[in-house]
């Protein structure tokens, strides 16, 4: 674990025990004694609030973002404990694909290197082999040797594309471009994923500002104006200017490109019976655990696709390469 991430859990601990901020840093720093500590405690002695010092510090930018906007609701230990609750989920998912993805990787670098080392190497001495004892090749091994030249940079292609679209969309996201995203927005893939984790943000913070009992309308209005560094900001600016200009929440989400069906169906029983705020929350709990399913349904068929088109790859080198030299050898 993080040892940023381990000192915010202790801290958060001591506070709710009842020491002071002060007396919380003085303990943590004999627990870990690491720099951002000292950091805190200095700048605390200045006279500098706790909260914007957190904020500044070298913490994970997602824990940041919660905090920025729990710290307005929440008493200080309450907001690193619920913005830590977040981080850590989101940082499970994706310690989880990582891991689930390192293989299938490892496996697509080798053949892309090994198509390399067949075209640079390989397929020029068996064409000299096949030269030299005047062997005339069948049209299949032709057409397997011209495609074995374009493999490697095929799949060089496919990655620069992939690589760029990511790129791309996080830029998208990062600076707000709403026409990057309406363009990804586009791709039936894309647009699941999208929708799907705007919703999932949008969720949060709803819920959040839902439990003081605010109206829907005002809820928007609010976190419009205070989320200005978060991506979610491209959902709301959109829904705010929506409801300016008289549109009713529920004729917007009628066709509101940015939030995934599921979400839809529990904001609008939220809105006929705003007493079921926990609506919001169980399509929190709902969300994590089909994104959970997503990454093990993904898996499930991504490895074996690797490794089958890994087999492929070996055996039409068998059936190009090393047949007709078994044939060569043979004959002589």
């Amino acid at each position: 674990m993080d040892k940023n991430i381990l000192f915010l859990e202790n801290f958060y601990t001591l506070l709710n025990a009842g020491y002071s901020v002060e007396e919380s840093l003085e303990l943590c720093q004999n627990i870990l004694n690491i720099p951002i500590i000292h950091q805190l405690t200095h700048r605390l002695r200045e006279g500098e609030d706790i909260y914007l010092c957190l904020l500044e510090a070298s913490l994970p930018k997602i824990f940041k973002e919660y905090f920025s906007f729990y710290q307005t609701k929440n008493c200080l230990s309450e907001a690193i404990e619920k913005s830590l609750r977040i981080y850590k989920t989101k940082e499970s998912f994706q310690n989880q694909l990582k891991s689930k993805m390192t293989y299938p990787c490892i496996l697509l670098f080798f053949l892309f290197f090994f198509s390399v080392f067949v075209v640079m190497i390989l397929l020029p001495n068996v064409n000299n082999l096949f030269q030299s004892f005047d062997i005339k090749k069948s049209i299949l091994i032709e057409i397997l040797l011209i495609g074995f030249q374009f493999f490697p940079f095929f799949i060089m292609i496919v990655f620069i594309i992939f690589i760029f679209l990511i790129v791309r969309l996080l830029y998208g996201l990062k600076h707000k471009k709403f026409k990057i995203i309406e363009q990804y927005l586009k791709l039936p893939i894309m647009k699941t994923i999208l929708q799907k984790y705007f919703s999932l943000k949008f969720a949060v913070y709803y819920h959040e500002l839902a439990l003081e009992d605010m109206d829907s309308a005002m809820i928007i209005k609010v976190l419009n104006q205070q989320m200005n560094e978060s991506d979610i900001k491209i959902v709301l600016y959109e829904m705010n200017n929506r409801i300016l200009d008289g549109e009713a929440i529920e004729q917007l989400l009628e066709d509101f490109e940015y939030l995934d069906h599921l979400f839809i169906v529990f904001f609008k029983m939220y809105i006929s019976n705003p007493q079921k705020h926990h609506s919001i929350e169980q399509y929190i709990q709902l969300t994590y655990k089909e994104i959970d399913y997503w990454i093990s349904q993904f898996m499930k068929y991504f490895i074996p696709c690797i490794y089958t088109f890994v087999a492929l790859f070996v055996i039409t080198i068998y059936i190009t390469i090393i047949i007709p030299m078994m044939n060569v050898i043979s004959e002589v």
